[in-house]
C-alpha cells in the first residue's frame, strides 16, 4: 500500500484476477485475422502465426491486474480500472454493498462488492469495486490479501457505512489490525 500525506492507495488487483482475459482474447483473435488477411500465415507458416496470436493473450491478460486500485485523499475516492479514472467526492459515496451469492458457471461462493452513491437515486448503487471468492458457506478462506483489509479500513476511516462489517471486522482481525470503530449504522 502507498501511503503519503496527501492520499492512501489500496491496490485491488486481486479482486479482478481474470479481467484481462477477455480482452487478451480478442486481441488475440484480431491478431490471428490480421495475421490471415495481411499474407503473413503464408509467408511465415500455420504454427509461428499461431504463436504470435497465442502470445498476445498472456501479454494483455497478465498485467489487467495490476492497474486496479482505489486512490483515496481528502476529496474524494478515484477507483482506477485499466484506462479507466472515476472520481466520487466523499458526500457522494453512501455506502459499500457487499452482496454474498453464487458464481452462476461454477455455484462457489462469492462477495460482490458495490459503492453506494448519491448520484444514482433510481438505485442507490454505484460502480463495481470487485467480487472475490470465498469459501462455503460464505466465509472466509483465510487467504484474503491484505488490500481488502486496507480497503475496508480506508472506507471506514472517511465514514463510509459497510454493509456487512461483521465480514469486514474477521478480515481486519485475519490481518491482525483492530475491528471497525463503532459508526453509522450498517447499509441495508
Amino acid at each position: 500500500m502507498d501511503t503519503t500525506n496527501r492520499f492512501r492507495t489500496v491496490r485491488l488487483g486481486f479482486l479482478w484476477r481474470f479481467s484481462g482475459v477477455g480482452p487478451g482474447c480478442l486481441l488475440g483473435l484480431l491478431t490471428a485475422v490480421a495475421l490471415g488477411t495481411s499474407g503473413a500465415v503464408d509467408r511465415l507458416g500455420v504454427g509461428p502465426s499461431l504463436l504470435i496470436a497465442a502470445a498476445v493473450v498472456p501479454l494483455v491478460a497478465l498485467p489487467a491486474p495490476i492497474s486496479f486500485w482505489v486512490r483515496a485523499d481528502s476529496e474524494g475516492l478515484t477507483l482506477s480500472r485499466a484506462l479507466l479514472r472515476r472520481r466520487y467526492r466523499w458526500h457522494d459515496i453512501t455506502g459499500l454493498d457487499m452482496a454474498f451469492g453464487e458464481d452462476p458457471d461454477s455455484d462457489t461462493a462469492r462477495l460482490t462488492m458495490r459503492l453506494r452513491l448519491t448520484t444514482t437515486p433510481a438505485t442507490g448503487r454505484g460502480p463495481l469495486v470487485g467480487v472475490l471468492g470465498l469459501a462455503a458457506g460464505h466465509q472466509l478462506r483465510g487467504t484474503e490479501p491484505g488490500g481488502l483489509a486496507d480497503l475496508f479500513a480506508l472506507l471506514a476511516a472517511h465514514g463510509v457505512p459497510l454493509a456487512e462489517p461483521d465480514f469486514a471486522d474477521r478480515v481486519l482481525a485475519a490481518h491482525g489490525r483492530p475491528p471497525l470503530a463503532p459508526g453509522p449504522d450498517p447499509i441495508g
